[in-house]
């Protein structure tokens, strides 16, 4: 493992790469459809919850240093139990690979390229991912921090806004309710997933752990406060009765904008996008064939990477329909929010109640 550790500033990178993903373009949406207006709020809210689970991972991960999620659960729940939920977290790490390919040929297919078979479009990021997830995390984490800068491209094309917005449209604050806010947080909690990665990429990190929940933890806040940025620039651009018309707001607000020598600037953000998708996959990926590689004891994730990135692709293939893909986000979602959110609670306090840690490890 001392060839594949990353630094905690390339972990930094990871996480912020991995929560940037699909959710960008179709969360002021999903949130408006629940909280209205007052859809940054929730996702705050959201923001704050993510760093009780963060802290959660951190403290999971310091009591067995160099352990996976893998190595652990065996040493928390016994070998047959551990097992199981082995199998469920290389499921549940899997078909968040499997959503984000469904939600990225969904925009792709839809704004870029009408006219190509759906298997052709999965297909091709399959295989990308395929190509890097046989790579060391060091490697990894390299390419991360080589494609990190495009944010700022995503972040100055939405900040062009700027030039036609209306900060009534977001008045009066809190119109709808502290309890719908706090519900409607959940779909902000799927959305800024990714942090959940970090239940892999803590063992290869090297650093003390001061560092490293510092690191987790201010990654977690840049995106969310990016995400925020973006959702209510979309509500002050928007007036409320257009939003529930326009399900990617984020594509249509730029497709607004030309320039001398921009026509169609949704493209190039696009363009832009599709790394991001592409590094966030890339992550989950990794994460679903390490647990392969766990599971059936496989010497290299790399002898894994097939295996998984073909079930992930075939999957993906499967809901064509808008009405199957809103199923499949709802269900995913929902076990996301319950594997990465709640459950590295749950293990924490098992583990606390159990007193199981490794020997060396610094004392709760």
């Amino acid at each position: 493992m001392n060839n594949h550790t990353i630094t905690h500033r390339q972990l930094f990178f990871l996480i912020v790469q991995t929560q940037v993903g699909v959710g960008v373009l179709s969360l002021p949406y999903s949130l408006f459809a629940k909280a209205k207006i007052d859809g940054w709020i929730a996702l705050i809210i959201a923001g704050l919850f993510i760093q009780f689970s963060i802290l959660a991972i951190w403290k999971l991960c310091d009591r067995f240093p160099q352990n996976t999620i893998y190595d652990i659960l065996p040493k928390i729940m016994g070998k047959n139990l551990g097992f199981v939920f082995n199998f469920i977290y290389t499921l549940h790490f899997a078909f968040i690979s499997i959503l984000i390919l469904i939600m990225y040929n969904s925009i792709v297919g839809k704004w870029i390229l009408f006219e190509t078979p759906h298997w052709v479009i999965i297909f091709i990021m399959a295989f990308a991912g395929w190509y890097f997830i046989t790579s060391t995390p060091r490697e990894i984490a390299r390419f991360f921090v080589l494609v990190t800068p495009l944010l700022l491209i995503l972040f100055g094309f939405i900040l062009y806004a700027y030039t036609d917005v209306h900060l009534l449209y977001v008045f009066p604050v809190g119109q709808t309710g502290m309890l719908t806010i706090i519900k409607s947080s959940s779909d902000a909690v799927v959305a800024l997933l990714g942090f959940d990665a970090a239940l892999i990429f803590l063992a290869y990190t090297s650093g003390s752990p001061a560092k490293k929940i510092k690191v987790i933890s201010f990654a977690s806040f840049c995106i969310t406060v990016l995400y925020a940025f973006i959702v209510f620039t979309t509500y002050i651009f928007f007036n409320p009765e257009e939003i529930v018309i326009v399900p990617e707001p984020v594509l249509y607000m730029l497709k607004a904008f030309t320039f001398s020598i921009i026509e169609r600037t949704d493209l190039i953000f696009l363009s832009v996008w599709i790394i991001s998708v592409a590094t966030s996959f890339i992550s989950y990926l990794f994460v679903a064939a390490k647990g392969v590689q766990t599971l059936f004891r496989l010497q290299h994730h790399q002898s894994a990477a097939p295996y998984i990135t073909i079930f992930c692709a075939m999957i993906a293939i499967i809901p064509n329909e808008k009405l199957e893909i809103l199923i499949w986000n709802k269900y995913i979602s929902l076990t996301s929010l319950i594997f990465s959110g709640l459950f590295p609670i749950v293990l924490l306090l098992i583990a606390v109640l159990r007193k199981k840690q490794e020997k060396g490890a610094a004392p709760s």
